[in-house]
């Protein structure tokens, strides 16, 4: 399990409500849901990426500070607990995702989706202190109700860090007769455990709606500078697939110190040997979503006609 660091909250129930109100108009705090706010260094991100960081940091402070504020028995669930357990996420929930006994009332906040209580002890766990839905639970309730795409991204994620798939079918036998389940086995049955980011997943996913034979993740390539992977590929047809994340050519964008120059000399020098070798390298970005066809016709140039004449679009997998 990966260790995910949550920021400090502070609760207005805890503090002075005026020296807190008037410390959040200064902007020495910020509010993330209602009686609830933490300090601008625990949530703001520098560079590139800091939005999509921001917002991950704001979703795991608002699950802390909803557990700090419930008093009924509770257990974070679905894309939250994807989000405490270290999965990727291809979205960031807005609402905080909980399991409670208790129906809520009428008057309850409108940041929080609660599901009524289903578990079993074998579906809780703990992550970052709070009580969470199991990798499996989590997993199988992702797949079940959310897009195919978003679900994707957590049952791969899921994988790599540890999640078995017939655990994962075996749990979701169990739930036989509820919404989603052809869904959810389409979902597990693709799960793919080397995408090392989100944006791979998605290439996949486009990939497999498009009605082309699954790429392997993390294509192996010998080559006279030694062993390389790809993020994607297929082996039979000498074609890599590298997803190009602008993050690591700018200053710090990796890590501090991180420096854009070299890291652009290595990924050349990686790239040149893994062409030498006789593999062909498609380079795709998040500016692709714009014009997901043109995106495949580049990688589909690659495969032969007779491959592609079968190809159709897989209707259980919608449009991203």
């Amino acid at each position: 399990m990966v260790e995910v660091e949550i920021p400090t909250v502070a609760l207005a129930l805890e503090h002075n409500r005026n020296k807190l109100a008037a410390a959040a108009r200064a902007g020495e705090v910020l509010r993330v849901r209602r009686g609830a706010y933490c300090t601008p260094d625990e949530i703001r991100v520098d560079g590139p990426s800091g939005a999509a960081r921001e917002a991950r940091n704001k979703a795991l402070a608002r699950a802390r500070a909803l557990h700090s504020q419930l008093r009924a028995k509770h257990v974070f669930s679905h894309k939250t607990a994807a989000l405490l357990l270290g999965c990727f996420v291809w979205t960031t929930p807005r609402e905080t995702h909980v399991y409670q006994y208790y129906r809520a009332s009428g008057h309850a906040a409108g940041d929080v989706r609660r599901y009524s209580w289903t578990l079993a002890p074998d579906d809780v766990d703990e992550a970052a202190g709070l009580p969470v839905t199991s990798l499996v639970r989590t997993v199988v309730d992702c797949a079940r109700t959310l897009h195919p795409l978003e679900a994707l991204v957590i049952a791969d994620s899921a994988l790599a860090l540890g999640a078995d798939r017939a655990e994962l079918l075996a749990t979701l036998d169990a739930q036989t007769g509820r919404r989603g389940i052809q869904q959810a086995r389409l979902v597990i049955e693709l799960a793919d455990g080397g995408p090392q980011s989100a944006w791979e997943t998605w290439v996949r996913y486009q990939l497999l709606r498009a009605g082309l034979p699954r790429p392997t993740t993390q294509m192996p390539v010998q080559t006279d500078a030694g062993l390389f992977h790809t993020d994607l590929g297929y082996e039979q047809w000498a074609l890599g697939i590298e997803f190009d994340g602008r993050v690591k050519y700018r200053p710090d964008g990796v890590r501090p110190g991180h420096d854009p120059a070299q890291e652009y000399l290595a990924e050349k020098a990686r790239a040149d040997a893994v062409r030498r070798a006789g593999v062909t390298l498609e380079n795709v970005s998040a500016s692709d979503k714009q014009d997901v066809q043109a995106m495949l016709d580049r990688i589909t140039a690659h495969i032969p006609p007779d491959v592609l004449r079968k190809a159709r679009i897989d209707p259980r997998l919608p449009p991203s």
